[in-house]
């Protein structure tokens, strides 16, 4: 599989279930994680949107069971309203109604009981405040005809549908809203992961923290989706937001840190961000998609840090590589070489003669540094035989 091509809906599977899935992150292209940011900010747009038309459709049906059952029946024609039972009637709540439609009713004298109150009189509709005090005439009012309780109740039915379709339209700026917001917290999160990046000096680079901290908003996002799907207030919610992204970076930067750890006592084995070579090639390679990770010390390459083949070294030095050369084949790599007649910082082989920094060989008659000859004569002031 290719761990830098996993799927949407694969990572969005290990950015919640799995720390060190996160390794795998690092390879993802800027396109992929703007894709998946994308992505979150779709989840997060339908946890509003649905958390308004919830909030629409229950108050249109609360208003509509209100008008039909507790409403008394009314008529409001050519800018006169009447309503067709006792008067006055008053709904407690914040502010009080006040309904009279009875004619030669003074207004003034009703509202004056009121520091704030709606009335609802035969020919006018007054707000009364601390601060203001407004007025609507029924004659500014025109339905196209008489309106009545039953007409009422479907207007305000019409104006749900209105809305959700308005709601449906305006989701693509909310969309655009929740990107933006989406971004500026992607880059305050990735300050922590900076943070956290320096404290345990794993070295990744600022744009492999923002790949991380992208991945690490996907639970708390998702958890917010579905408590505005469901209406329900979590006070406190950006701590709780930063304070998840937090615990997600930190075990990622943990499990890729334990990884680098591994990697310098065993550096031949370790895999886990650079593409894995072939035979002879070494495991830990700089050569990886992207250069996530470039180690201190550790060269990728052909060979490095790996045994040569059986019968593969090079009779002229080898490939240059820090490994074991094949035994036999004189390669002149940094490892033990193959015995061979040439001259080296080591003893010679038995017989050859050859001038050595090591001990002459017996009976040759050549003189080396700090050793007599076999004859008894000194080697710094005595001639051959």
């Amino acid at each position: 599989m290719n761990e830098s091509k996993t799927g949407l809906f694969r990572s969005f599977w290990y950015s919640i279930t799995s720390f060190s899935k996160y390794r795998l992150f690092l390879k993802q292209s800027a396109g992929r994680v703007v894709a998946y940011l994308l992505l979150l900010s779709v989840l997060s747009t339908l946890g509003t949107c649905i958390e308004v038309y919830s909030i629409v459709n229950q108050t249109g049906d609360e208003i509509i069971a209100r008008v039909r059952e507790e409403f008394p029946d009314f008529r409001l024609e050519n800018g006169q309203l009447e309503v067709y039972a006792e008067m006055p009637i008053i709904i407690d709540g914040s502010p009080p109604v006040v309904i009279d439609t009875r004619p030669g009713i003074d207004a003034e004298d009703i509202l004056y009981q009121y520091d704030n109150a709606i009335l609802i009189t035969r020919d006018k509709y007054i707000v009364k405040s601390y601060l203001r005090r407004q007025e609507l005439s029924w004659s500014m009012v025109n339905f196209g005809g008489p309106m009545t309780r039953g007409n009422f109740a479907e207007i305000v039915e019409n104006f749900r549908m209105i809305f959700n379709i308005v709601l449906v339209i305006a989701s693509v700026i909310i969309f655009i809203i929740i990107i933006a917001g989406n971004f500026i917290n992607a880059l305050i999160v990735s300050v922590l992961g900076a943070i956290f990046n320096a404290a345990r000096g794993t070295g990744l680079s600022y744009r492999n923290i923002l790949k991380i901290s992208i991945y690490s908003m996907t639970l708390p996002l998702t958890v917010g989706a579905v408590l505005k799907m469901f209406r329900i207030s979590v006070p406190f919610w950006y701590v709780f937001f930063l304070a998840v992204c937090s615990v997600y970076i930190l075990g990622a930067i943990n499990v890729i840190k334990a990884g680098l750890n591994a990697m310098y006592e065993n550096p031949g084995g370790f895999s886990g961000f650079g593409d894995q070579g072939g035979p002879g090639t070494g495991s830990w390679s700089s050569h990886g998609n992207h250069g996530d990770y470039v180690s201190p010390g550790v060269h990728g390459g052909t060979g490095a840090y790996s045994k040569d083949a059986p019968g593969s070294g090079d009779p002229d030095g080898g490939d240059g590589s820090s490994g074991q050369d094949d035994p036999g084949l004189g390669s002149s790599g940094t490892g033990q070489d193959d015995p061979a007649p040439e001259t080296s910082p080591r003893q010679d082989d038995p017989g050859s003669g050859d001038i050595t920094y090591g001990q002459d060989d017996p009976g040759s008659g050549h003189i080396g540094p700090g050793q007599d000859s076999h004859d008894g004569s000194d080697d710094s002031s005595t001639s051959d035989g």
